[in-house]
C-alpha cells in the first residue's frame, strides 16, 4: 500500500532521467534487476545490479508533487538521472507492493536499550567487518565535541578499497573501489552536516591524496569514477575551507590539495583537479599564496612541457605583483612559458630580447607571439617575424596572420595580394570567400571573380565550382559543375555530406528530377558496399526519392524504381529487410 506517497507516471519518471537513461531502465526493469526494495516514509531505496559491479545503492526522495531528490552510486548517478534510478522508479510505479516498508531508522534505534544496541552493532559487523572503522572515529552527533579523527584510520580504509589481494590483474574493478569509498564519502559528509569542517576536511583530505597514488588505475578508469571522486573531495575541501579559520587546518588543506594537483599534472592532466587553482586564487589569503609559491618551487625543475607550463602558470599567478622582472623571467624560460616571457620583456623595452626569444618558437608558437608585439605597439616587428618566417616555414597560418594584420592596418591591396597566394596554395571555399570579402570593399571582385572561376575550370576544379555555385545559390550551375567532375572520375561518393548530396539536397525544389538521379546514384553505391548500415542509409535516400516523385505527380517512375531496385538486389535479403522497415 503506497500511503501518503504519490503515484508516478511514466512520463514523470522520463522526464526526471531523461529518454535514454528511461529507455535503458524499463529493460533493466524488465530484467529484475532491483532487489532489497525499502520504503521509509518518502523515501526510496534498494540495490540494482549493475554492468560495472555487483551492484549499487539507489535512492528516491518523493514529495507531494513528485521525485524531489536521487541518488545513485554509479560513475554517472550524482544527481539520480541514471538508468537504475529509473529501473527503482519503474519498480515503485508498476510494483509498490514489493517494497518492505520500514519505520524511521531513529525511531526504530530509540526503542532498544543499550544491550540490543550492541547486539545490533556486532550483527552487523559480523555481515560486514569493513564497518569496524566506525567504531575508530570520532562522533557523529551534532555538539558531542568530538576529537580530531585519526588521518591513519581513513588512510587504512582507502587502502583497503584499493587491496588487490584475490584479484588476477593487480586491482579491483574501479567502480567497485568507488563504491566502498563512497561510504568515507558518507562519513565526511555527514561531519560536513554537523558543522564538524576539521574532520570532514580530514576524510576529504585523505580520500583524494590516497586515491591520486593509484596513477595506473587511474589512467585506465574510462568510466571516470575515481576521477568524479577525488573532483567531489576538492569542491568539499573548498567548503571547508570557507569556514575553518585556523592557520594550521587551512594550510594542511592547501598543501593537500598541491598534491592532488601535482599528481594530476603527472598524468598528463585528467580533468580531475582542474578547480584547484581557482581555489588557490579565490579562497586564500596572501600569505597562503606566498606558502603555496614557497611549495611549488621546488618541484619546477622535475616538471617539464605542458605540465611545467602549467605549473608555472600556477606560479606566476599566486606571485602576481610581486616577483621582480628577473625572478619572473626566470620562471617563464624555466617552465617554457615563452608568451608570458615575451610579454614581460616588451613591457619592460627589452624589444632586442623579445625578438631574439620569438626567433626560437615554433611556427604555431611564433603566431600568437607575433600578435603580442602588435598588442604592445609593435606591429610591424610582428610582421618582420612572420614574413622571416615564411622564407622557411611551411605553415599556411602564417600566410593567413599577414593577412588579417594587413586588412586591420587597411592595407588592402597588400590583404588581396596575400588572400590570392593562400587561395591558390590552398584552393577552398572558405579562401574564395576571404578573398570575395576584401575585393568588394574596392569593387575588384566581378572582375577578380571571373578571373577566377576561368582558372578553376582551366584546372578542372570542379567540386570546387560546385561548392562555390551552391554558395551563390546558382544549383544550374552546380549541377553543370558537378556533371564535370562526375565525368572524371571512376567512382562516386558514399559520404552523406558530399558535394553530390549537397548539391541534391540544394537542387530538390528547383531540379527535383536531377536531386533524384543524384541521390539515386549513392543509393546505388551504398548498396553495393553492402553491410546493414549501408543498406539503410541507402533506404533513407530512397524515402526521399519518393518524396520527390509524389511531389512531381509521377508515382508511376517511383514504383518501376522501386521494383526494379528489389529485383536487382533480391539475392540480398539484409537490403531487403532495411527497404521493409523503411516503408518501401
Amino acid at each position: 500500500m503506497k500511503d501518503s506517497a504519490p503515484t508516478l507516471s511514466s512520463a514523470a519518471i522520463r522526464a526526471w532521467v531523461g529518454p535514454a537513461s528511461f529507455r535503458k531502465g524499463e529493460a533493466y526493469y524488465f530484467q529484475n534487476a532491483i532487489f532489497e526494495p525499502r520504503r521509509q516514509g518518502l523515501t526510496l531505496t534498494a540495490r540494482c545490479r549493475g554492468s560495472s559491479a555487483p551492484a549499487y545503492r539507489v535512492q528516491v526522495v518523493l514529495d507531494a508533487n513528485g521525485i524531489a531528490s536521487a541518488y545513485c552510486s554509479c560513475p554517472v548517478g550524482d544527481g539520480g538521472h541514471c538508468k537504475h534510478v529509473a529501473a527503482l522508479l519503474l519498480t515503485w510505479s508498476e510494483k509498490p507492493g514489493t517494497f518492505q516498508t520500514t519505520e524511521n531508522f531513529n525511531s526504530i534505534l530509540e526503542q532498544r536499550n543499550k544491550e540490543e544496541l550492541i547486539a545490533i552493532i556486532l550483527q552487523m559487523l559480523g555481515h560486514d567487518p569493513d564497518l569496524a572503522y566506525l567504531l575508530e572515529v570520532p562522533s557523529l552527533v551534532p555538539g558531542s565535541g568530538a576529537q580530531p579523527i585519526d588521518p591513519e584510520v581513513i588512510r587504512l580504509q582507502v587502502k583497503g578499497a584499493f587491496s588487490s589481494d584475490g584479484f588476477e590483474w593487480g586491482w579491483r574493478n574501479p567502480v567497485e573501489i568507488t563504491s566502498d569509498l563512497e561510504r568515507l564519502m558518507q562519513v565526511a559528509n555527514r561531519y560536513l552536516e554537523i558543522k564538524d569542517y576539521p574532520n570532514a576536511a580530514t576524510v576529504y583530505r585523505v580520500v583524494s591524496e590516497e586515491v591520486m597514488q593509484y596513477k595506473d588505475i587511474l589512467m585506465q578508469n574510462d568510466e571516470g569514477s575515481l576521477g568524479w571522486l577525488v573532483n567531489v573531495c576538492i569542491s568539499a575541501l573548498a567548503d571547508c575551507l570557507d569556514e575553518i579559520q585556523t592557520p594550521s587546518e587551512r594550510l594542511e588543506i592547501l598543501q593537500s590539495l598541491l598534491h592532488v594537483y601535482l599528481a594530476d599534472l603527472e598524468m598528463g592532466g585528467l580533468y580531475i583537479a582542474d578547480e584547484v587553482p581557482i581555489i588557490f586564487y579565490d579562497e586564500t589569503t596572501p600569505s597562503e599564496r606566498d606558502q603555496l609559491a614557497e611549495w611549488i618551487r621546488p618541484v619546477l625543475p622535475g616538471m617539464d612541457g605542458w605540465a611545467g607550463g602549467t605549473l608555472g602558470g600556477l606560479l606566476l599567478g599566486l606571485q602576481e605583483g610581486k616577483l621582480q622582472p628577473e625572478a619572473y623571467l626566470e620562471i617563464c624560460r624555466q617552465t617554457g612559458r615563452i608568451s608570458d616571457l615575451v610579454d614581460k620583456l616588451l613591457a619592460l623595452d627589452r624589444v632586442e630580447e623579445a625578438v631574439s626569444e620569438s626567433k626560437k618558437a615554433n611556427d604555431y608558437r611564433l603566431l600568437s607571439l607575433a600578435t603580442v608585439f602588435v598588442e604592445h605597439g609593435y606591429g610591424s616587428l610582428g610582421e618582420q617575424l612572420i614574413m622571416d618566417r615564411t622564407k622557411e616555414g611551411r605553415d599556411s597560418r602564417l600566410w593567413e596572420w599577414l593577412r588579417d594584420y594587413a586588412i586591420a592596418q587597411g592595407d588592402l591591396p597588400k590583404a588581396l595580394s596575400l588572400a590570392l597566394k593562400l587561395f591558390w596554395g590552398r584552393p577552398s571555399l572558405a579562401n574564395f570567400l576571404e578573398i570575395k570579402g576584401i575585393a568588394a570593399q574596392h569593387d575588384q571582385w566581378p572582375k577578380l571573380r571571373s578571373e577566377l572561376i576561368t582558372h578553376l575550370e582551366g584546372q578542372n576544379r570542379f567540386e570546387l565550382l560546385a561548392e562555390i555555385y551552391l554558395d551563390e545559390e546558382d544549383i544550374s550551375l552546380a549541377l553543370q559543375a558537378l556533371d564535370q567532375l562526375r565525368a572524371g572520375k571512376h567512382h562516386r561518393s558514399a559520404y552523406s555530406n558530399s558535394i553530390e548530396m549537397r548539391t541534391a539536397k540544394a537542387a530538390e525544389t528547383s531540379h527535383p528530377l536531377a536531386a533524384i538521379q543524384l541521390y539515386c546514384d549513392q543509393a546505388e553505391t551504398l548498396i553495393a558496399l553492402r553491410g546493414r548500415k549501408n543498406y539503410k542509409a541507402a533506404g533513407g535516400y530512397l524515402k526521399t526519392v519518393r518524396q520527390l516523385y509524389e511531389r512531381i505527380g509521377d508515382q508511376g517512375a517511383w514504383h518501376r524504381l522501386i521494383t526494379l531496385v528489389r529485383q536487382e538486389n533480391h539475392r540480398l535479403p539484409a537490403l531487403l529487410d532495411e527497404l521493409r522497415k523503411a516503408g518501401l
